[in-house]
């Protein structure tokens, strides 16, 4: 089963994204900040990550840069969905395969998640 790692520190978001993907068959790991995700990452391999830009512990820009610093986790691919701050990584956008501002079209989200992991959906 594919699995899709969900990182933001907000609840109802977390939950909305894991119904969602698991509505269309995805396993989902779910992590509150970016050193969560780290932690998650070190256990088992997702095949994606979604992350929020700005969490506590670490942001969602930190978690990206330390996954493509490490050779068993720079390929992984990772979207960015973020509120008002996503201004903020377009300096860094080359670190993401996509970036959603929030609110974002669940429908939008979960085909490109589909067409990454290389399913119909």
């Amino acid at each position: 089963m594919t699995t899709v790692l969900v990182v933001d520190d907000e609840f109802l978001i977390q939950t909305v994204l894991a119904d969602a993907l698991e509505d269309e068959g995805f396993a989902v790991e779910l992590a509150r900040d970016g050193q969560a995700a780290l932690d998650c990452v070190e256990k088992s391999l997702p095949s994606l990550v979604i992350t929020d830009l700005m969490m506590p512990v670490m942001t969602g820009l930190e978690l990206a840069r330390a996954l493509k610093g490490r050779p068993q986790t720079r390929s992984i691919p990772i979207i960015l969905c973020s509120g008002a701050h996503v201004g903020a990584a377009q300096a860094e956008a080359h670190l993401f395969v996509a970036i959603f501002g929030k609110p974002f079209r669940m429908a939008d989200l979960v085909s490109k998640v589909n067409e990454l992991t290389g399913r119909s959906g």
